[in-house]
């Protein structure tokens, strides 16, 4: 009986507090607060009238709050724009509440005024540039402008060639007197710059001059990144893929710490310079000092460093800016440097970069599609300015260096572009050494008509890893490039296998005929061991049951039919044989009959099947819009896109032509997107989806093949699960996903202590639908990134994740993971 009652009571209590927690179920409110220019604005005040629970935004405007049913008044608030007072109700699940927050009105009353220092009022002095900031960038809607770009570089440690060469008035420029230009770079550009409110540009570069070895300059274009203060936040993607928080808004006033360090008279005005510094509550933020003018309350000058945190390519990087009132209409930026440093090894390179900026012309009307996704143009009349022209076109003297080094690299230009000196240099390129026969390769150059015939050495001759054993052969390959930029590459290689006397070896050939759309074809001939189980994982990849002998001949095309859209259809006829019977390496006296790797290696069989033919077609349709672009002569260097990259892909095997008996249809579907988030990181995903539409003949080499995990290996997210159990083939509708954020210290810069380690959190995850297997996969991954190291003149990173998953088909404990990448010094990324 007392059992009875007591269950009563518990079954009561259990009730009650269900109903409790029923009623008081939680509701989640996001959103995402910006200013009128729809820029994100970070450290917004969100309060809860007559409630103690209050937050604030990230440094992407984004928030959230988990509030109870119910109605609430939401107070946004931020200095230096209106408060805002929203009342929701709360009783449908979650909810989204955007705002845009408005600028406070002046009332004239604003402005300071100094009487004594005792107090430092160097953020208020702050406020009222950031106040007056919409009347300093509105005083003009679009302008055009000149520009002057010269930009220099040291190598403190080159090594180069000794030059002797005599100039015009014959004075001997030995390699003694020149020994410090000969680490040296420089460029010269003059352009035209169109700006059109708020954020479009179109510049035509009208002359170009460069020497020395001019890759590594920073600026050669103002498509490199904008540096204005008066940018909430400055996106410079050249350097960054995180955009840094100005000091000069009002998310500013709260990330960094101001003081007044000098005051000077300029007339009856006084010039303030204030200093700037950031708190522990942002991370992608400048360190610096700025000069400000009262009553105008605009910036004169400024002096700020980029955090090394956020710099791959380089040790060190200042800016320098210079503002002037320009025909009494705006403050304009009339002239701004950047020096960085950069350390290689033993190398150290000290850039300088100087930028001016003249003749503004104000209240421009541009035509109407002025602006589109050609950001800058080059002619070729551009590189063919002579020294007349520069002489008027810059807008500051040369130093007495550059002078030298101007004269020094014309000099040597002269010296070389001489028929008897460059024949002497072809002498030398194409005599035969031994060191060329062992070690380098031997190779043949025609200067006139820029062609080169490369023939490998005695060290490339024996491959000792290959299936079967050790293969000895050779390389070859021809190259001619024309002065449109067309060219012509065929490349070859042979090799003979000494256990089963077998011949392996191809032959490409590609043209480019179009050098600006990359419209090329090529063909390819030749006989090789392939997988029959693509993308298999990398210790699968290795297996004797993996591999097969391939006869293929194959023709492609591609091209850009317009902007952003790519065609490539590719034509290949292959002939597929086992390896069955074909003797490999007994690798059985190299292990004991009780090693762990007696399953992966003793009993690791090829798989015997027929013979057989297969032609198939590929074509691949990708379409990137509004992608952007700058056009030099003969060439298109892309800018990239803010939509996403859309393709398709049909794969035809084509039967009973040419003895081919494979015979299906496979379409493929294919989104991917990198999307900059601000301060908060860089996102990519992909998502994928595809089918058989018929498999009348399907052998193993033509399936789909999802990839399935590395041991200890994190690969890059895109295209590759970390967590699945197996390698396996999907014939049916499959939906295959990646997503992976990089947050680029966002987290982590926030917290003092682990700051100092300077690691980069990465976190994402991926799914998999496999109807025909009836199986529903998803992971999830999460780590950090240790800073990069350099390997000679290239840079990695390692890494550590915790990876984990669930499926319905099997289970996986979490396991943890390490990665390698390296720096694409092209495409400014992490590979």
């Amino acid at each position: 009986m007392l059992i009875c009652r007591m269950t009563k009571f518990y079954l009561l209590v259990l009730g009650v507090v269900f109903s409790m927690l029923a009623e008081a179920q939680e509701h989640k409110i996001t959103g995402k607060i910006t200013n009128n220019k729809l820029e994100p604005l970070a450290f917004v005040s969100i309060e809860i009238k007559n409630n103690i629970q209050h937050t604030s935004t990230k440094e992407d405007g984004t928030y959230q709050l988990l509030l109870e049913d119910g109605k609430y008044d939401l107070i946004f608030s931020l200095i230096g724009y209106q408060k805002q007072i929203i009342t929701i109700t709360l009783n449908k699940g979650d909810m989204v509440q955007n705002i845009i927050l408005e600028t406070e009105k002046l009332t004239g009353k604003e402005e300071v005024t100094i009487v004594g220092m005792r107090k430092d009022r160097a953020e208020e002095f702050v406020r009222n540039v950031i106040r007056n900031k919409e009347k300093t960038t509105g005083a003009f809607e679009n302008y055009t402008a000149g520009v002057y770009i010269k930009a220099t570089e040291e190598n403190t440690n080159k090594k180069l060639p000794k030059v002797k060469v005599t100039v015009r008035d014959s004075t001997r420029l030995t390699d003694t007197a020149n020994k410090d230009l000969r680490g040296m770079s420089m460029a010269e550009i003059q352009l035209q710059l169109d700006f059109q409110h708020p954020n479009k540009i179109k510049e035509t570069r009208n002359a170009v001059k460069k020497r020395g070895n001019p890759e590594s300059l920073f600026y050669l274009s103002s498509t490199d990144g904008d540096f204005s203060l008066y940018n909430n936040l400055m996106h410079i993607k050249a350097i960054s893929v995180t955009p840094f928080l100005s000091p000069v808004s009002y998310s500013g006033l709260v990330a960094y710490k101001y003081k007044t360090t000098h005051i000077r008279k300029a007339g009856n005005r006084n010039i303030y310079t204030i200093s700037f510094r950031p708190t522990s509550m942002g991370n992608a933020l400048l360190t610096g000092e700025m000069e400000i003018m009262d009553s105008a309350w605009v910036i004169l000058q400024a002096n700020f460093a980029l955090p090394k945190y956020h710099l791959v390519e380089y040790d060190k990087f200042t800016v320098e800016q210079q503002y002037d009132f320009i025909k009494d209409t705006a403050w304009m930026l009339t002239k701004q440097q950047f020096l960085y440093q950069a350390k290689e090894g033993k190398n150290t390179r000290n850039g300088t970069t100087a930028v001016y900026y003249n003749d503004y012309f104000f209240n421009r009307v541009f035509p109407k599609k002025h602006f589109g996704v050609e950001i800058s143009s080059t002619a070729q009349s551009a590189y063919e300015k002579d020294a007349a022209f520069w002489e008027t076109a810059r807008t500051e003297p040369l130093t007495e260096k550059e002078i030298r080094f101007i004269r020094f690299k014309d000099s040597v230009y002269q010296a070389t572009h001489t028929k008897i000196y460059l024949d002497s240099i072809d002498a030398i390129t194409n005599k035969i050494t031994a060191k060329k026969i062992l070690l380098d390769g031997i190779t043949f150059y025609n200067r006139k008509i820029e062609r080169t015939i490369y023939i490998g050495s005695v060290a490339n001759l024996y491959e000792p890893f290959s299936p079967g054993g050790g293969r000895v052969g050779y390389n070859f390959s021809y190259n001619k490039i024309f002065k449109s930029k067309k060219n012509i590459y065929v490349q070859s290689d042979f090799s003979y296998g000494l256990r089963n006397k077998d011949l392996n070896g191809s032959i490409n050939f590609r043209r480019m005929y179009n050098p600006f759309n990359r419209g090329s074809y090529s063909f390819n001939v030749g006989r090789s061991f392939a997988q029959l189980f693509e993308g298999d994982v990398l210790l699968n990849s290795f297996q004797k049951r993996n591999l097969y002998r391939k006869y293929n001949f194959s023709a492609g095309h591609h091209i850009e039919l317009v902007n952003g859209l790519y065609l490539h259809n590719e034509f290949e006829l292959a002939y597929r044989q086992s390896l069955a019977g074909f003797q490999f390496y007994d690798w059985k006296k190299l292990i004991s009959d009780s090693s762990q790797y007696n399953d992966f290696i003793l009993k690791n069989t090829p798989i015997d099947f027929p013979s057989h033919g297969a032609l198939y077609n590929n074509i691949t349709l990708s379409y990137t819009p509004f992608q952007r672009y700058m056009r030099e002569p003969n060439e298109k260097i892309i800018l990239g896109s803010k939509w996403p990259s859309f393709s398709v892909l049909w794969r035809k095997g084509i039967p009973n032509i040419l003895g081919s008996k494979v015979d299906y249809d496979y379409l493929e579907f294919r989104v991917h997107q990198r999307l900059a988030l601000g301060t908060v990181g860089v996102s990519e995903y992909t998502f994928t989806t595809g089918k058989f539409l018929n498999e009348n003949y399907v052998e193993n080499a033509d399936k789909k093949f999802i990839r399935g995990r590395d041991p200890y290996l994190f690969l890059y997210p895109q295209g590759n699960f970390q967590h699945m159990d197996t390698t396996f083939s999907v014939s049916r509708n499959f939906y295959e996903g990646h997503y992976v954020h990089e947050f680029n210290g966002a987290l982590l810069n926030k917290i003092p202590l682990v700051k100092k380690l300077k690691l980069r959190e990465v976190a994402g995850g991926g799914f998999l639908f496999a109807g025909e297997r009836n199986l529903r996969y998803f992971e999830a991954f999460a780590g950090v990134e240790f800073p990069a190291f350099r390997i000679l003149t290239e840079k990695f990173k390692l890494g550590v994740f915790v990876v984990g998953s669930v499926a319905n088909q099997f289970k996986n404990p979490v396991q943890l993971k390490f990665s390698i990448r390296q720096w694409d010094k092209r495409n400014n990324r992490w590979l």
